[in-house]
């Protein structure tokens, strides 16, 4: 294997492995429910005001950078620095992961101060929050591989971009460029439910979901046409896989046939 050959498959190797590992500890951030004892101890040692300027800072460079990096002004910086399309998807996943791994390593609970409190120490609150965290996950990852993961993280671009193939954008329908342009992440109200269903809403909490509510709300820009284009390939999901089940089933029931 030369080392032409070898780059590409390690560079996407990372960005696989950095997005994945984000998103992991992404999600334990918001949805993994930790000792109060322990947020309490952390919030007496450093006060009140200089958390909540930590954590709108946080989430100020979260918004700028995942906002301006899509900006044409960025687009034409890496032309006049030669870096290909096929890697400004790549760029954008690896640098706004760096950045999301910087918001929940410094992020800092505030729970003096709280919206609610829940005791969970209840089976059925506690797998209520569960169930509605796991479905609102399993929408979000779902809704990812509908929009064909490998080009939302930008290794499609670089295995296209090697083969000397058409920008995979190209090849895309009219439906799916449109729905690009504005929204690049699936399931507005799954993100909502994760942010908003808690059962300890602190002032750290309630700060995050206000901020990524407006964020998601004057951001994404979601319409009608790209309500029912979700809703016509996940159906096409579902046909698929419900296509491939029968398959199986009468291969399987031929082969005891003839034996």
């Amino acid at each position: 294997m030369t080392t032409q050959t070898l780059s590409p498959i390690l560079f996407c190797t990372f960005v696989l492995t950095l997005s994945g590992h984000t998103m992991w500890k992404f999600m334990w951030f918001i949805s993994g429910i930790s000792s109060s004892m322990e947020y309490d101890k952390k919030e007496s040692e450093s006060g009140l005001l200089f958390p909540v300027w930590l954590n709108a800072s946080l989430v100020t460079l979260f918004v700028v950078q995942h906002s301006y990096l899509k900006t044409s002004d960025i687009g034409n910086f890496l032309s006049r620095h030669r870096v290909t399309s096929s890697l400004s998807r790549s760029i954008y996943v690896i640098l706004t992961s760096v950045t999301l791994q910087i918001v929940v390593t410094f992020w800092t609970p505030i729970t003096s101060c709280c919206l609610w409190r829940l005791n969970v120490n209840s089976s059925f609150l506690w797998w209520t929050f569960y169930a509605i965290h796991f479905s609102a996950w399993a929408c979000i990852y779902g809704g990812c591989v509908i929009l064909d993961l490998p080009e939302l993280v930008g290794i499609r671009q670089i295995y296209y971009f090697c083969l000397n193939l058409p920008e995979t954008s190209d090849l895309k329908s009219t439906e799916l460029q449109r729905l690009y342009s504005h929204k690049r992440h699936p399931s507005f109200m799954a993100f909502i439910a994760l942010l908003w269903m808690t059962p300890v809403m602190s002032l750290d909490r309630a700060l995050l979901a206000i901020c990524f509510t407006l964020y998601m709300a004057t951001a994404w820009e979601p319409t009608a046409d790209d309500r029912r284009y979700h809703q016509r390939q996940l159906e096409r999901k579902q046909h698929e896989i419900s296509y491939s089940n029968r398959r199986k089933q009468m291969s399987s029931e031929f082969r005891y046939y003839r034996g």
